[in-house]
């Protein structure tokens, strides 16, 4: 993991917050008051500090962190152990989303169990934000409308506002703009109303993306820039605005100016990615211009080396795919197709990586959710104890009639808990897979566009060889455009997007297909003669599933023979598959890997079955059902 060391001292500071007296703050040491003063001086230092050096230092940051946590404990007050909490929660956010939560969690319980109210908007936006990262936009948007309510109850406007852009953001990227329109215009309001120019900087220039008028959306953007720099604090929206004007910029030297202000303000406050992102634009700028050398400067000096730096592989694959794109201005093809794979393998890494750290993160919250069940439950069962014991002097009748009551009680909430789980586990999977969905997509319009400018530049090195029989080149150019077809096809098959084009006789033909090219298995596929009519997440689903299934042989089973057969029932859809190759031991399939457990869990998801036989040498069966349900199907016109 990327920041390691910061994880490892977070979680054993939780660990020992758990192992601690923390329960005894109603009875704290009593301490000599004259330093009651001293220590509350000592927090309200450490604040300032956290706060200056959070983006700056972020060790240092948590050290001042620690130590304000430890005169809040001192202290022994509710207030003082949430201010505490919620320090520690922004020192751990930039580094360790985890650990952040667990202290934002602890400050927002102890707010709640205290009944302190001024602290809860601050705390539920910082929880509501975590819960965004991870992409569970549900529990974020619960937990920022009880952070709109509390602060308009507490007349904490920032805040308020704040939640409103967080909210418009959420409606940005599941792609509602009106709503998102709605909620930056709210938080303008706010800001406005209040005279709050942090937040009046920051919701003009999240409202200036709606404009149409260019120069209207230039002008909201200035005036953004007027309130933001009146304030600190608000460096990296500050930068991001510049950004956003110099791509709006028609003059490329005009956009130069707007990223080189965006530089000047990273620089200063350590917003690496920000700096990236500046750095990345100023070369196609610097390309319009035709100053091929200043754009290779830019990368090379620049923006490449602060991304090893930083070890993020995410923008070490958008820097080498634009350092390719420099290369092919200055007619090197050779290196920018070297360049152009070096950036495909740190994208296939940086996806990997980012779908495990948001996997783990909402494995962290669910685990969290379901202690505090845990919790709530023991709580419920130790009143239902001492009701016992006091209602069995009122006899024994009375009592065995209770007992009876609370065991059903008891067993009726462990039963509702479970199916909760079971449901938050459903909705897990369900949010992974589209996850996954996304990524393929994803990867899908990166690999079409990668290939017509790699066979273009392949077919152009080609033509410019000097060959004595052209029948060879010819031969060799028509392959390579054959090839890119071929690619393009498959990069069509993995986007989700784009599987309504194919009915599903074509899409299960024409994975087969790609396979055996690709790998030469012998596959044997049988469809029903009756066309499928079926619904839209059966037909992805089991796309997906035959996908992983021929994946899986192309890698352990090339030599062997596969057979594929649908059958269709009354009810059911059933996919037979079975080969002849290595086999594996069934009894330890959790230890397979991923791509086996998403085959169970689609299957899952759509409320059928998935079964496997096998074992080391005698090949592998799998039958799969799925059930045929009522909604809405993709029909298909056979001419």
């Amino acid at each position: 993991m990327k920041y390691l060391n910061s994880i490892i001292l977070g979680l054993s500071l939780g660990l020992l917050m758990e192992l601690s007296p923390l329960g005894s703050f109603s009875h704290p040491v009593p301490i000599d008051p004259s330093k009651l003063n001293s220590l509350k001086d000592s927090i309200k230092k450490m604040d300032s500090l956290v706060k200056a050096m959070v983006s700056s230092n972020p060790i240092l940051c948590l050290k001042n962190a620690q130590k304000a946590l430890n005169y809040a404990r001192r202290l022994g007050t509710s207030e003082d152990l949430i201010h505490g909490y919620s320090l520690m929660g922004q020192a751990f956010y930039r580094k360790d989303k985890d650990s952040s939560y667990i202290y934002f969690n602890k400050a927002l319980k102890l707010a709640d169990s205290a009944r302190i109210d001024a602290s809860k908007p601050f705390l539920l936006l910082n929880c509501a934000t975590i819960y965004y990262i991870a992409k569970d936009f549900k529990m974020a948007i619960v937990l920022l409308d009880s952070c709109i309510k509390f602060a308009d109850s507490q007349k904490d406007y920032t805040t308020m506002s704040r939640a409103y852009n967080t909210l418009g953001n959420i409606n940005i990227y599941i792609q509602n703009g009106d709503n998102a329109l709605k909620m930056y215009d709210s938080a303008n309001k706010i800001a406005v109303r209040y005279s709050i120019p942090g937040q009046i900087g920051l919701s003009l220039g999240n409202l200036a993306q709606f404009e149409k008028d260019p120069a209207k959306e230039l002008k909201l953007e200035k005036e953004a820039i007027r309130y933001l720099v009146k304030n600190k604090g608000n460096e990296e929206g500050l930068a991001r605005i510049y950004i956003n004007m110099g791509l709006c910029a028609t003059n490329p030297d005009t956009a130069l100016f707007y990223f080189r202000e965006a530089l000047n303000i990273t620089r200063n406050n350590n917003l690496a990615e920000v700096e990236m992102t500046a750095y990345n634009n100023m070369v196609y700028s610097y390309l319009e211009k035709g100053d091929i050398k200043s754009a290779e400067t830019c990368l090379v000096d620049h923006a490449i080396p602060l991304a090893q730096k930083e070890k993020n592989d995410d923008w070490m694959a958008t820097l080498y795919d634009t350092y390719a794109d420099v290369l092919v201005r200055k007619g090197d093809f050779k290196k920018a197709a070297k360049w152009q794979k070096t950036a495909m393998e740190k994208r296939i890494t940086a996806d990997k990586a980012q779908a495990s750290e948001q996997v783990r993160l909402l494995g962290v919250l669910l685990d969290l959710k379901s202690k505090e069940l845990t919790i709530h439950d023991n709580q419920r069962e130790i009143m239902v104890q001492q009701n016992r014991l006091q209602k069995t002097r009122l006899g024994l009748t009375i009592t065995i009639f209770m007992i009876i009551g609370f065991v059903f009680i008891i067993l009726w909430l462990q039963q509702r808990n479970r199916v909760k789980l079971q449901r938050q586990q459903i909705q897990s999977a369900k949010r992974i897979i589209e996850m996954e969905e996304n990524e393929k997509a994803r990867t899908a319009r990166e690999l079409h566009d990668i290939t017509g400018q790699l066979v273009l530049g392949i077919t152009g090195e080609i033509e410019n060889l000097d060959l004595p029989d052209t029948k060879i080149k010819d031969e060799i150019q028509g392959k390579i455009k054959n090839l890119g077809k071929s690619i393009r096809m498959i990069s069509h098959r993995m986007n989700k997007a784009m599987l309504d084009n194919f009915t599903f006789e074509e899409l299960i033909l024409g994975q087969c297909e790609d396979i055996r090219k690709v790998v030469g298995l012998q596959i044997h596929l049988e469809m029903p003669e009756e066309p499928l009519v079926l619904n839209e997440e059966l037909v992805l689903h089991a796309y997906r599933i035959v996908q992983e299934l021929l994946t899986n042989a192309g890698k352990y089973a090339r030599e062997s023979y596969i057979s594929i057969t649908f059958q269709k029932t009354a009810n059911e859809l059933i996919l037979h598959y079975n080969d002849n190759g290595p086999g594996f031991d069934s009894s330890l399939i959790e230890k397979k890997g991923m791509g086996i457990m998403n085959i169970f869990e689609r299957a899952k998801l759509l409320n059928g079955s998935a079964k496997v036989k096998s074992s080391p040498g005698d090949g592998a069966s799998w039958e799969i059902k799925f059930p045929l349900v009522q909604g809405k199907k993709k029909r298909y016109n056979y001419q």
